[in-house]
């Protein structure tokens, strides 16, 4: 335990649909350089074999999931990256957790305009039939990740996106009132998310950056890992 304190813990949320796995190569980078690393997976995400199925999936589901990994592993003040979604629980958690002991928040390609619009261009690559007849290699992936309820991932994933804005949106206020370090980091080729939606969020907030990453899509897979880590680790500097 001695040395997990020696050292900064940096707590890695991964994105929808995805698992904390698809975080491995980025947390590598940050655990060479001397950071504790850890991850976990959300509710419904990762096989069957990792916890029931939840009734219904929510940003504060998530984030009180989350909330429990942190008590159970004692972390005090750990510093939060999120991918996509998961950068939105770690917001929502420090705005909404009293006792939330998040130091610092990264995030990567989080989405902040959750408005029907909005929403509604990413729903057809939430469709199960879609992504099988268009998409096969994709549709593939999610069942390697996630065994037989891929497709029931996709169906409740939509629900959420749907009723995000609704249920467990962040408010000017929620925004404001975070008082800790915030970067966002953004990729330069990224089309779910837009440089528009991510300035003005970061205008709300007290210290907040944000940070472009070169020749990187929105998917961690398809970005520049090794400049990643640079930001991170300037960040926390």
């Amino acid at each position: 335990m001695t040395q997990i304190n020696e050292k900064r813990t940096i707590i890695f949320l991964h994105g929808a649909l995805g698992t904390a796995k698809d975080l491995s190569p980025l947390m590598q980078l940050l655990e060479d350089k001397g950071y504790f690393v850890a991850s976990f997976n959300f509710p419904g995400h990762g096989s069957p074999q990792e916890g029931q199925w939840p009734q219904e999936f929510r940003i504060d589901l998530f984030a009180r999931e989350f909330d429990q990994f942190m008590k159970i592993k004692k972390f005090s003040r750990p510093i939060v990256f999120g991918h996509s979604i998961g950068g939105y629980v770690a917001l929502y958690h420090k705005a909404n957790f009293e006792d939330s002991p998040i130091s610092q928040i990264i995030t990567y390609g989080t989405k902040f305009n959750w408005s029907e619009k909005s929403v509604a261009k990413e729903l057809p690559m939430l469709d199960p039939q879609h992504l099988q007849e268009k998409f096969p290699q994709i549709a593939e992936l999610l069942m390697e990740k996630h065994g037989e309820r891929w497709k029931s991932l996709l169906f409740s994933t939509a629900h959420m996106m749907q009723h995000l804005e609704k249920l467990d949106g962040l408010s000017k206020e929620d925004l404001s009132e975070i008082d800790i370090p915030v970067t966002f980091v953004l990729g330069d080729q990224d089309r779910v998310v837009s440089t528009e939606e991510t300035l003005l969020t970061s205008n709300k907030m007290r210290k907040c950056q944000v940070k472009t990453l070169t020749h990187s899509k929105h998917e961690l897979e398809r970005s520049n890992l090794r400049e990643l880590s640079e930001i991170i680790r300037e960040a926390l500097e």
